[in-house]
């Protein structure tokens, strides 16, 4: 491996990469107003359903082409012991990290919402809401296309200058903190499968919630039925996912006080709040518990959101600070 024509092969592939996905990443705030548009506007909303569609395949579009930029990095992203000069593997960085989470969660409600059966015509307004603000979010904050990966990229160029120093406490330190995030990070199968899980069960939750609103507006227990079906379906997933979690911080944040993490500590309360719902439920003809169930329903997708800003705001080992 050649350091510098490593980084001059990959500077060329993010170069690539924003020629191709800028148009797309510029397309994504023009679509959130027109769906914004077609939600608020009672007359447009019978184009909702075209545009949710025309949405989810713009997005898996762009996702096409995320991942082709992930598999040439994979070619290029090659960890060289300093001490053999033998390659010791490749980093294979997944789909929804970084500058990618909120892209990817809008594409999984827009996917969500064309797969709406019941109650769609009422449902869609709402959900298409929370899609036209996530693709908002994917646009201006996340920036799949022209900021890629900033974490990765700022550490994986950071090993290859510190490995082109022939300084060998540099080259040593640099190794050792990139192959440790290829294995306990970016390769390791729980980043494949806990993150996919809590973001299919992230975009059931979104449409639970907007079933949940119109179930307090119109008072209608079918709209808390097909609540708790969105709640149900994703509720397995992000269970699973949860458990996939501690095995992975145990491995992963080894020695470091992970229990503390305002994220870990959300997530656990969202899983509490949405067991809570289901248990709830089981006494729903009760007098006013219908009340108490929507309210849980409520607030656990508040956590949910506030649960993704810790990320970025509250410090701690599952933290961007």
């Amino acid at each position: 491996m050649n350091p510098a024509v490593t980084l001059a092969e990959i500077e060329q592939l993010t170069t690539r990469l924003a020629a191709i996905g800028t148009p797309l990443q510029a397309l994504l705030p023009a679509i959130a107003v027109v769906l914004l548009a077609l939600a608020v506007v009672p007359d447009m909303r019978r184009y909702l359903g075209p545009a949710v569609a025309a949405s989810a395949a713009v997005l898996l579009a762009g996702e096409v082409v995320l991942a082709w930029f992930h598999w040439r990095l994979y070619d290029l992203a090659v960890v060289v012991s300093p001490d053999t000069g033998l390659v010791v593997g490749r980093v294979a960085v997944p789909l929804w990290i970084e500058s990618e989470k909120l892209y990817v969660w809008a594409l999984t409600v827009a996917v969500l919402a064309v797969c709406i059966r019941r109650q769609r015509e009422q449902l869609l307004p709402g959900v298409t809401v929370v899609l036209a603000l996530l693709m908002l979010g994917a646009a201006f904050w996340g920036k799949p296309f022209t900021e890629p990966l900033p974490n990765f990229l700022g550490q994986y160029t950071g090993y290859l200058a510190a490995m082109a120093s022939g300084n060998v406490g540099q080259m040593m330190g640099a190794y050792q903190g990139m192959e440790g995030a290829r294995q306990f990070y970016y390769n390791t199968a729980y980043m494949w499968v806990h993150p996919p899980a809590l973001f299919f069960a992230y975009g059931t939750f979104a449409i639970s919630f907007v079933a949940t609103l119109l179930m307090v507006r119109h008072r209608h227990s079918s709209f808390e039925t097909t609540a708790y079906r969105w709640i149900r379906l994703g509720y397995i997933p992000f269970t699973a996912g949860m458990l996939l979690g501690f095995p992975w911080a145990v491995i992963a944040w080894q020695g470091e006080s992970w229990w503390w993490s305002g994220k870990v500590n959300l997530s656990l309360m969202m899983w509490l709040l949405y067991t809570a719902v289901l248990h709830g439920r089981l006494y729903l003809r009760r007098p006013g518990m219908w009340r108490w169930v929507a309210a849980l329903s409520i607030l656990s997708f508040v956590v949910l959101v506030l649960t993704y800003l810790a990320t970025y705001v509250v410090p701690g080992a599952h933290s961007y600070l």
